[in-house]
């Protein structure tokens, strides 16, 4: 297992930005996407109820599996959601928990991003992202765009 050196700085250390277009971004969900040589049926069945599965199939790669899901509860955000899919792997089996073991996982943030926002901002606690890097998982983040006032995109 590799071991990864995070430091994170004081929150007391850090300075908001003082631009007036910086807004807090729109909390859609967390996808957890998993790619695997092997078909994760098993692995869906033991997740039953606590997930909601939005893609399970062929990968792009064709010769990979690709198993895309999100919890099934509503969550305020990133932090609840991730810690919530989390659980939920932590939970499995043994025998299922060794069919990820290879997988590529990925967490991916999803946010709405405002027609009037130049960016945005978000943090993680150290905790969420402690539990990501126990399970081998990346993270990402995906922004999309939101309808500008007069209704174009």
């Amino acid at each position: 297992m590799k071991a990864l050196k995070v430091t994170f700085k004081p929150e007391r250390d850090l300075q908001e930005p003082s631009v007036p277009h910086a807004m807090k971004p729109y909390f859609l969900n967390v996808d957890l996407e998993i790619t695997t040589a092997t078909k994760l049926e098993a692995v869906i069945t033991e997740m039953g109820r606590h997930v909601i599965v939005l893609h399970s199939g062929l990968a792009a790669a064709r010769k990979k599996h690709l198993l895309v899901l999100e919890s099934s509860r509503q969550h305020a955000g990133p932090d609840s959601a991730i810690h919530a899919l989390c659980s939920v792997i932590e939970a499995l089996s043994r025998a299922a928990r060794r069919m990820l073991d290879g997988a590529r996982k990925e967490f991916d943030i999803g946010y709405e991003l405002r027609a009037c926002e130049r960016f945005s901002r978000f943090r993680l606690r150290p905790d969420t992202l402690e539990r990501i890097v126990r399970l081998g998982a990346t993270l990402a983040v995906t922004y999309y765009r939101g309808e500008s006032d007069d209704g174009n995109k």
